[in-house]
């Protein structure tokens, strides 16, 4: 099998890195481009043809071993018949032996019957071994198809015997080499299916690692347009300050008091020292709940006019300013990041207000920078 060349790992790494950033809400540290992706693409493709040219070793394997088992099983049956074989030929041998047998016992007894055996027959002149040979010889010389029978049968099985010792080692042999081919089938199987697992991965990484950078910047690019409205909005409506703003540049707005409250249109209206009112006086109980209209963070401070006061500048981009307040909500600092709906002061009559009119000056300055009349917004939410 050619050699498998790895996959670059900086791709993988790459890819986590990505991963790991994006997860954490971080601009990344390092990018993973189309070139990575397509690195890794065509390195699962060539893992992908080297697999195929395992696969292909490994059907030649499978063919070998279906050749080899084929043949294992045809020598197992033959060495089966064989020693059935050789089994009833012994039997045979041995029945034709007691038949040679009886017929020499029978020549001997019977020497009376046999002129030539009383001819050979002198216990005086041969010895016994000499006597029963030739009683022996008689005995098959009167009948010689049974020791015809008895070699031919006897060479047949030390034929027969000689073929199985052959098919038995053969049979041993192919034991051996079937073994070792199903091993190389699992070694080539497994080393194939890693490499391509392993390429597979590491083109998935990137690909997912793409896509998730790729969906990440089509946010933030979507984040930029809309701020770019969201300013080119605030800039048409600092035209007309006096009219406020559309409720597209408050998104998520509500009512600042989550308590009854009455209020009117008194923008522009005089004030002392020349001044004209940039806000909308929203009138409440005593201590009625003040409550932030937007996530964002918010400034505690004081001032002679605003008496007790909080700046939030909310995410959206606009500043909402409370003054009047009786004072901050437990635990509230400055520089603390507050969300929607969250109860961050008390209604009161502080600053130049006048005693016992408790009310919530409320004033808006999208931007940060010109005030706009706050009345068309919180008339929308405030009940």
């Amino acid at each position: 099998m050619p050699s498998v060349k790895l996959p670059r790992r900086r791709v993988l790494a790459l890819a986590a890195l990505v991963a790991l950033s994006l997860a954490q809400g971080m601009t990344p540290a390092f990018s993973i481009d189309e070139e990575e992706v397509e690195r890794a693409r065509q390195e699962r493709e060539q893992a992908a043809l080297e697999r195929a040219a395992a696969l292909a070793d490994l059907d030649a394997a499978v063919a070998s071993y279906e050749a080899l088992n084929a043949e294992l099983q045809e020598v197992t049956f033959r060495v089966a018949r064989l020693r059935s074989q050789i089994d009833l030929y012994d039997s045979r041998i041995r029945d034709l032996r007691d038949e040679i047998r009886g017929r020499a016992v029978d020549s001997y007894m019977h020497g009376d019957e046999r002129g030539d055996l009383n001819a050979v027959f002198n216990p005086e002149e041969a010895q016994q071994s000499i006597i029963a040979r030739e009683v022996l010889a008689l005995a098959v010389d009167s009948d010689s198809s049974a020791l015809d029978a008895l070699l031919a049968t006897t060479a047949e099985m030390e034929r027969l015997q000689a073929e199985l010792d052959a098919d038995s080692s053969r049979l041993s042999d192919l034991r051996v080499e079937a073994d070792a081919v199903v091993v190389r089938m699992n070694e080539l199987f497994a080393a194939a299916s890693a490499e391509f697992a392993q390429a597979d991965t590491d083109y998935v990484a990137a690909s997912a690692a793409l896509a998730e950078q790729r969906r990440r910047e089509e946010e933030e690019r979507l984040r930029r347009e809309a701020e770019q409205r969201q300013r080119d909005a605030i800039r048409a409506a600092l035209g007309a300050p006096s009219e406020g703003v559309p409720m597209s540049i408050t998104p998520g707005f509500i009512c600042p008091i989550a308590a009854p409250t009455s209020f009117i249109d008194s923008w522009g209206f005089p004030r002392a020292g020349g001044r004209s009112h940039e806000g909308t006086d929203m009138f409440a109980v005593y201590r009625a709940p003040l409550v932030a209209v937007s996530d964002g963070v918010v400034r505690l401070s004081t001032s002679s006019l605003g008496g007790t006061v909080i700046n939030l500048y909310a995410d959206h981009g606009v500043k909402y300013f409370y003054a009047h307040l009786d004072g901050y909500a437990e635990g509230l600092v400055d520089g603390q990041r507050v969300t929607r709906g969250q109860l961050i002061g008390y209604n009161g009559d502080t600053g130049n207000a006048a005693p016992g009119a408790y009310h919530l000056h409320f004033g808006m300055r999208p931007g940060g920078t010109v005030a706009v009349n706050p009345y068309p917004t919180v008339r929308a939410v405030c009940p």
